[in-house]
């Protein structure tokens, strides 16, 4: 019996290892929720309809009060598109603005022919008002004595015997009210004389915002005014004056305060107070009518008492504030 080859045996070769690749991991979804099943509705069938046009109804007018009222919405219209669609105001005119001034001021002119007692009644009113009291006499003496610019000038033309003119003397007068002294006001006595220093005074106070308040006119007659000036008696000590007629010394010809000699001054002569009074006349007679037009005119009779002048004068210039 032949024998059989035995059965070779395989032998399996070694399986290669290889390195498996890391699997991608799937990002992870969130998990759906599963959709409700809603059961479909059949649609109706709906026949077609005809256009129709329809009127708007016209919109209603708002109030008046909502009219005016302001705007408060965010979506206010800006305020170029508001003066486009309204029409805009009738330009009104612009209010008058008057310019930078001082404070006003009381500005007073004692003004009268020599020897009707207008210094006394200055001098008097300015102590009650607290105001200085300038005469043009004071002007000056004060410039002389100070060899000022505008002393010298006024001295060339007194040493030359000629009046000083017009424009230097209300320079003079400028440059004293510009002083800290007048800035409540001031008394100009005597000042001024003749109707171009009025008017010269009339425009630098123009300049400054200001004008004369009132011009206070003592005046008596003349025959009066020679009996008062030519009875005065100066004492050549102290200079005090008293009168012959109306208050004269305990022993004549004596000073009461010093005990002095007391003497007429050559100006104070009748022949020269008349004199004086004509010249008055003829220049600062003008003034009179010049101020009286102007309604700047007060009028006073100088043959009263001094305490009843002053009493009427206070009165006055109390009714101009």
């Amino acid at each position: 019996m032949a024998r059989k080859n035995p059965a070779k045996k395989s032998v399996k070769k070694p399986v290669r290892k290889t390195a498996k690749k890391p699997a991608k991991k799937a990002a992870k979804k969130p998990a759906k929720k599963p959709a409700k099943k809603t059961a479909r509705k059949p649609a109706k069938k709906v026949a077609p309809r005809k256009a129709v046009r329809r009127k708007l109804p016209a919109p209603k007018a708002a109030p008046v009060s909502a009219r005016k009222a302001p705007r408060t919405s965010l979506r206010a219209e800006p305020s170029f598109v508001e003066a486009a669609v309204r029409p805009m105001p009738a330009p009104q005119p612009l209010p008058m603005v008057e310019p930078a001034r001082p404070d006003r001021r009381l500005v007073l002119v004692f003004m009268g022919p020599p020897g009707v007692g207008k210094g006394t009644q200055a001098a008097k009113l300015a102590q009650h008002l607290g105001l200085p009291h300038i005469s043009t006499g004071d002007l000056f003496r004060d410039h002389l004595k100070r060899d000022t610019p505008l002393g010298l000038k006024a001295k060339e033309f007194m040493n030359a015997g000629q009046l000083v003119p017009d424009d230097l003397v209300v320079e003079l007068v400028i440059d004293r009210i510009g002083a800290q002294d007048c800035r409540g006001g001031y008394i100009l006595d005597g000042f001024p004389r003749t109707v171009p220093q009025a008017d010269r005074l009339a425009q630098a106070l123009a300049v400054r915002g200001e004008r004369v308040s009132a011009v206070l006119y003592f005046d008596a007659p003349r025959e009066v005014i020679v009996e008062r000036i030519s009875g005065r008696r100066t004492c050549r000590a102290c200079g005090a004056i008293s009168h012959a007629v109306y208050a004269p010394t305990r022993v004549e010809g004596v000073c009461d305060a010093c005990g002095g000699q007391t003497y007429q001054r050559e100006d104070d002569a009748a022949d020269k107070v008349r004199q004086r009074l004509t010249v008055y006349d003829a220049s600062t007679g003008p003034l009179v009518p010049y101020y009286r037009e102007r309604g700047l005119l007060r009028e006073f009779d100088a043959r009263g008492g001094v305490e009843d002048i002053y009493r009427g004068l206070v009165a006055t210039v109390e009714s101009l504030a």
